[in-house]
Order: structure tokens, then sequence, then C-alpha cells
């Protein structure tokens, strides 16, 4: 029998680096004859790059990443001769790694727990393949800074879908006290604070939340507190459970640069970015390749991993748009459908394709109480092994669902029929205490946008995995149809997704009923011929190559250079390097300039220098009111208002590509405006109520803890002075001491707008007051009449959007429709506001 081995070894083996010449020389399984283009073209520029320490390299779903990364590992093996790591998200992903290693006989090992690494790895023989938990953890078997395990040095590491993994890698950061397992942990840290969120007026939240009954606040521990007490609470949590965890180790001696964040369940100590130096295995290695999704802002590479922003700016990409799936995407309430007949008819189609096509149907939602409401329809996977189990089923047909999954936005492959039909109900806004205190932070600012165009990006990935494969999806809700109508939001998304969303557009403008709905999907499942040549001609007209965000990766480069040099002592340079960076960026977004302003405030306070810590956090403020209150407010400015309300108006509805995506946006903003929400959602609708009618519209108890709940000034000469009391129990009257209320807030408006006339409105279940209170001029705001209000805006708004008017010739045709209305500051308080009445 010929040895074909011993006919290798006899001849000498070259040794090749070029990793499309490395593919060549590889054993292809059956049907692969070649690279794709898009894979040869990333990989001869990686080659060409290959002595940059840190490059990003991104594919389309589907376009072959893994082979990629393998390749460029394998190449990284040749030519250095040291170790090299393939690191993934999942326990999955390497599975799926290792197998398509072998396929093309590529030398790959696993990482085993509580093994000794494999001597293919030590000796540089073959690629460890590992999951970023296993790289990133306090005891690492690869060593950490400090720590007694011998540190192990590579030629070079290889980050698979690294746009999924920045919550991953922060987690391995962040010790969690769980109220339900450690409560004398949390009552006792939590006690250290209470007088602190007094003092900045949060007392009764505070209260709120430690009693369990607000379960959506996360608060953060000011700064100038923790900076008190952190050592204080290092010391009690070291002698506790908390003090044998594997984060413990990391955060140990950071906890000054750590924010603290309070929820009902639990205590949270997280570094304000992940201490990645403190693994010299990542931190020192000279090859650093970011796998990812062909994303259009990669700043968070730059904030988890300390990434350099030149190369990462460089982003190594293709043209081409293989691996780009056919995805039908539909959205029904853009549709001439009425809104009541969206959920039966999806329903129905739910039915069809899971029962009746026996393919599988998978919904995604934000949260475990959004799901809630496709009990129903689907069966909800809560926990991790129920998701594994319910996504294995549909890979091998076992089942077609419905299953419905909460904020599993990536990590999930459902290729071919295990997923036809894709929901995705709600707007993703994360779910861990960072992500959503984040998500709170920025909420109206380009950063918190561009991290949902991701998790968009990854949700409707799931269901459509390479160019041959096909999907169709559907958008609901109205935060989320909202969102994406915003024309600066869609620019964030990548353009063959941006591509297919405006081609899913323009066919559900075309979709006239529930029938031609139900049609429109069944072309898309039975491979109508005329809808893939449609889809394929538009997807190639309309896609173009991602570009690099330039101001947000230098924004992300600062963040992370600043935090360098406060953790290295140089607190001075850390402040001017901020201080400089917003002073050369005046276009940067109000909500990111506060955020550096405070992360400035913060250095400065550690520093020791008070004064200027609390004037820079009073400019943070100034710029971003969900950052932290200083401790002495601003001072409060007047706003001047130019009275043209149609102007307003039209402006607001021009700020989205499609208009009836302004429609959903008004209706998720009016939800709120109900006896059931809270006083902070009541109020913040009431207050974006009065800037969708035009008005310049503010909260200055909120903002700046004087004046009344919500402010309107309707022109340049009349302001309604608003405190809302529509939680108070509808047979209950208006007392002496709510009155006061308005009465102290008429007075401040008086002397803050002296040109103006103030009307005291109180919005109330009924207009009735109790026999002691005199009411005099005050008005009230009924729940029915503020439904009144927000009916005839409604109108208002349907006429203007469903108009084919340019936004030029919209202002003429808004003045014409305000003079009918009483929407107009002449009409507003006659039509819509009542006396009250002694009961």
């Amino acid at each position: 029998m010929v040895d074909f081995k011993k006919l290798r070894a006899a001849k000498p083996q070259t040794t090749v680096i070029d990793p499309v010449e490395i593919f060549r020389r590889l054993p292809k399984p059956p049907g692969i004859t070649d690279l794709y283009v898009s894979q040869a073209e990333v990989l001869t520029e990686w080659f060409a790059r290959r002595n940059e320490r840190d490059v990003v390299v991104k594919l389309h779903t589907g376009g072959g990443k893994t082979l990629v990364g393998l390749l460029i590992a394998q190449s990284i093996l040749n030519e250095t001769k040291e170790p090299v790591l393939y690191v993934c998200p999942t326990v999955q992903l390497v599975d799926q790694t290792l197998a398509k290693a072998g396929e093309y006989g590529i030398s790959a090992v696993p990482y085993v727990k509580k093994e000794d690494f494999a001597e293919e790895f030590t000796g540089a023989r073959g690629v460890m393949v590992c999951v970023y938990q296993a790289l990133f953890n306090g005891n690492s078997r690869f060593g950490i800074r400090g720590g007694g395990r011998e540190i192990t040095n590579v030629g070079g590491i290889i980050l698979d879908d690294a746009h999924v993994a920045f919550s991953t890698v922060r987690d391995q950061f962040t010790l969690r006290i769980e109220k339900k397992t450690n409560n004398a942990e949390y009552e006792e840290i939590t006690g250290m604070f209470r007088y602190d969120f007094q003092e900045l007026g949060r007392g009764g939240t505070f209260d709120d939340v430690l009693r369990g009954s607000d379960r959506l606040s996360i608060l953060e521990v000011p700064y100038w507190s923790w900076r008190i007490r952190a050592e204080q609470a290092r010391e009690y949590l070291q002698g506790r459970d908390a003090g044998g965890t594997l984060q413990w180790l990391f955060l140990r001696d950071a906890f000054q640069q750590c924010h603290c964040l309070i929820t009902s369940t639990a205590i949270v100590v997280t570094p304000i970015f992940p201490l990645v130096d403190l693994v010299p295995t990542f931190a020192d290695c000279s090859r650093r390749v970011f796998m990812s999704a062909t994303i259009g802002d990669d700043s968070a590479i730059i904030r988890t991993f300390d990434a350099d922003r030149d190369s990462i700016g460089r982003p190594i990409t293709s043209k081409s748009l293989a691996g780009v799936s056919e995805r039908m995407i539909l959205i029904p309430e853009l549709t001439a459908l009425d809104g009541d007949a969206v959920r039966p008819i999806v329903d129905k189609i739910v039915g069809h394709i899971a029962g009746k096509r026996n393919e599988g149907v998978v919904i995604l939602v934000p949260s475990e109480h959004a799901s809630s409401a496709w009990d129903k329809t689907g069966k909800f996977a809560s926990s991790t092994d129920q998701v594994s189990n319910a996504v294995a089923q549909l890979q091998q047909g076992k089942s077609a669902g419905p299953f419905v999954f909460a904020n599993r936005y990536d990590g999930i492959d459902l290729p071919g029929p295990a997923c036809r039909l894709l929901i995705m109900s709600g707007l993703p806004r994360g779910v861990g205490e960072y992500e959503l205190h984040r998500a709170n932070t920025f909420l109206g600012g380009s950063e918190l946008d561009s991290t949902l165009a991701q998790r968009l990006e990854q949700g409707m990935g799931r269901g459509a995995r390479g160019a041959s494969d096909y999907c169709v999806v559907l958008l609901l809700g109205k935060d989320l149809i909202a969102w994406l109508s915003r024309s600066k939001n869609q620019a964030l998304l990548t353009s063959s997704t941006n591509a297919q969303f405006e081609i899913g557009r323009t066919v559900s403008k075309n979709v006239s009923d529930a029938e031609d709905l139900s049609k429109t999907v069944g072309r898309c499942l039975k491979r109508d011929r005329e809808w893939m040549e449609y889809h394929a001609e538009q997807l190639a007209e309309l896609a173009s190559p991602v570009e690099a965000k330039a101001g947000a990766l230098d924004t992300a480069a600062v963040e992370r250079a600043a935090f360098r040099l406060f953790r290295e002592g140089y607190l001075e340079k850390a402040i001017e390097k901020l201080a400089a960076h917003i002073s050369a960026a005046p276009k940067l977004d109000p909500k990111s300039k506060g955020w550096l302003l405070q992360i400035a405030a913060r250095i400065a306070d550690a520093w020791g220098n008070l004064d200027r810590a609390q004037q820079l956090q009073q400019h943070a403020y100034s710029e971003n009111k969900n950052l932290l209150r200083p401790k002495v407010l601003p001072p409060y400015v007047a706003a001047h208002v130019s009275g043209k309300q149609a102007q307003e108006v039209v402006r607001k509805i021009a700020e989205f590509g499609y208009r009836r995506g302004y429609l959903a946006y008004f209706d998720e903003t009016v939800s709120n405006l109900t006896a059931s929400s809270s006083a902070n959602q009541f109020e913040e609708g009431l207050a974006e109520l009065g800037r969708i009618l035009g008005f310049y519209a503010e909260r200055p108890e909120n903002d700046h803890q004087i004046g009344p709940d919500v402010l309107w000034l309707l022109d340049g000469t009349t302001g309604l002075i608003i405190e809302a009391k529509s939680r108070k129990n509808e047979g209950n009257a208006l007392t002496k001491d709510q009155h006061g209320q308005l009465l102290n807030a008429a007075e401040w408006f008086r002397a803050t707008y002296p040109s103006y006339t103030g009307v005291r409105i109180s919005v109330h279940p009924k207009p009735v007051a109790s026999p002691r209170t005199v009411t005099g001029a005050s008005k009230a705001l009924t729940l029915d009449r503020l439904n009144g209000l927000i009916a005839d805006a409604r109108s208002l708004l349907e006429t203007l959007c469903t108009s084919a008017a340019p936004d030029q010739d919209l202002v003429p045709r808004a003045e014409t429709l305000l003079g009918k209305t009483r929407l107009n500051p002449t009409g507003l308080v006659e039509k819509y506001m009542v006396p009250f009445e002694s009961k």
C-alpha cells in the first residue's frame, strides 16, 4: 500500500504564509473549488497589512467569515511559529469552527476546561479555539497581570464575531451582588449611599428601587460618593462571597475606576471600560484580528478592546455582495391595513408557515416582559437550555415552532427551513444593567442609535445564513417602526440591510389588504421569480460599501486614552485630552458631549479638584439631563421661542424618511399618557406631545428642581404651567396642597418669563377641587379632554403625513390646518381646558 504520509515527509515542505495560497494547497470538501471573490479580496488585503497590531475584517453573514478567520490564523501560525488563538462568543460557534477546520484539513484543537493546553497549541502546530470567557476571566489559564499563573504568549488572536462580544467581555469584568442570594451584602452596600440619593432629591426613587416597587430604574451611585466609600465597600465585599469570584481578581484594585449601579435586584460594579490590559495574552499580542459583520460603526471595538483607532478606521471589506441573503422585509404597520387588523393577520401567517408549510418561525422580542404579548402565538424559551433546545429542534427539522426568544439577537444560527419567517417585535434596547444604563444615558443620542442599529442587524441576520438562503422578516411595534422611519437611523444600517429595508418599504406601501399581505409573503417562500429578480436588481443598485464613522471612532479613542491616563495617575492630562476633543469636535452629539464632560468631572473629583469637578458636572448636565445631577444645579436659562408653530410641526415630520412612521412615533409617545403610566413616563409623554404640536416644551422640576412638572411655551407671549396629577384616584378632588404646588410654579414662571401670560393647568382625572381649595383662574386638563386633544392632534398629523407634498410645501398646508383646528395657541386653552368645580 502506498504510504502517502511517508511520501509527504520525504519531500521538503515549503512554508506558505499567504492565506490564499494556503487555501489552494488544502484539501477541499465536495463542491468547493475556490474561495469567494469577497474572501480572496479580504485575505489579500489582510496579508498586505498583517503586521498591523489591530485589523478589522468584515464579511456579510454567510460570506465564509469562519474560513477566512481560520486561514488568517494558519498564516500567522506558519509565519511566526508561535501559538495562535481563535476566540468565539459561544460554545456552539466553537464547535462550528472546529468542524469547519476539519473540513479543510486545518489543524485546530479545542480549549478544554481543567486540562492542560493541547501540545498542538503550545507547540504552534495547531490553532486553539475557545470562547471569550476562557481568555477573559480573573483566573484565566492564560494568566493575568499580577496573578500567579505563567503568562501564555501568542503570535496572533482571531476574535470572531467581535461585534457581538462587547457585553460578553464586559460581564467578565463586572461584579454583581444579587439581592436574592446575597441580601445582607445588598442591604449593607445600598445603605452606604442612602443619604447621597436623598441629597440629590432622589430619596423616594431610591426607596422604591430597594423595596422592589420600581423594577425599571437603574440608579448610578454618584462618582463623588463612590470615591469616598468605594474602599469601604471593597473591604466589606473582600471578606464575603463576592471576594471569591473570578471578576473580583480584576476589580479589587480598580474600584475607583468603576461605575456602581443599583437596581431592585442587584448591585453592579463595572469598570468604565473593560480592563483588557490585565490579560497579557491579549494585551501584548502583536496581531489581533477582529472578525465582524458589515456594521458601519466600530467604535465599540475601541471601547471594549482598546484597539488602535487608525487601524480600526480602515476596516478590510469587500465590495462584493457574496453571502448577502435574500430577505423580504415587510412592515405591516406601514401598509394600508388598519392598525387593529395587523396582529390577527400576522398570527394567521405564522400559523400557516409553521403549521401547513412546516417551516420554522421565530419571534424576537426585547425582554421577557415583552414576550407575554405572544403567549397565544408561540412558545417562549426563557432559559439558555430552553433556547438551545428550541434552536436544535428548528435546525434538525423536528419542530417549526413558533418559538419566542427574548433579547437573543446574536449567537443563534437558523439556516434554511429552520427559519423562513422571522418576526422582530419591538425595539431591542438590551437587558444587562450596564447596557440599560447606557441606553438611558444616551436616549435620543447618536451613540444609542448606533447600538440599536447593530442589534437590529444582528437580529435580522438570524433567519437567513448565506447567499442561497432566504426568509421573510416582519417588523412590528410602534417603537421599532418609528425608530426605523427616521432618516438618520436608516443611515446607520449597513448598505445591504438598508437596501433591503427600502425594498421592503416600497413593497409594504403597495400591500392593499390582509389577503395581499399573505400572498406577498407567499411569493418569497414559493420562490416567485419576479420577486427574486426584483430583489436582486434593487439590492445591486441600492447597496454600497460601508464607510467607517470617523467621528465616533475619534470619540471612542479619546475616551479610552483618557481612561488609560486616569488609571496610570496622569489625571490632569486625562482631563486636557477630553477637553481638547470636545473643543475640536463642534458637531459632537450633545448626549455624547455630556458623557465626556462627566468623565472629565469624575477625573477632576479623583484629583481632588472638587470645584472644577462640579463645574464640569454642571456643564455635562446642561448638555445631557440623563446624567448625574450635580450637587449645585446650573442656573435655569429662559427659552426663546420663535412662535412658528407650523414650521416646527413640519420639521419633526421631516426627520422621518417615511412619514407614516411618524404616526407610529406619535402613537408610541401618547401611549404613556394614561393613568397607569409612571409619573416620569406621563410627564415626558406630555412634554413630547407639546413638541409634536410645534411648541417649546420642557420639564423644569425634573431637570432643575424648580418650576412646574411640564412647561409649554405656545408662542412668544403665552405659556402653559402644567402640574401632572394623572395618577390620582378618579374620585379624589384637587387638594389645597396640590393646588399650592401649581401656584408656586406659576410664581416661578412669572419671575422667569415676565413678558409672558401664564395659564395654570392641572392634569387631573376630574375637574373637581376640594371645598377648601380656591382654584381661581386655574384650569383642569382632564384625561377625557387630553384624549380628545390626542385624537385631534393625530388627525392633523395623519393628514400631513399622508400628503404627497414635499416638506417645503407642507408648511403652508400645516398653517391652514392649524388655523381650522383649535390646536393653535389661541384655541388650545379654550377648547381643551376647563374650570375647576368645587366638590
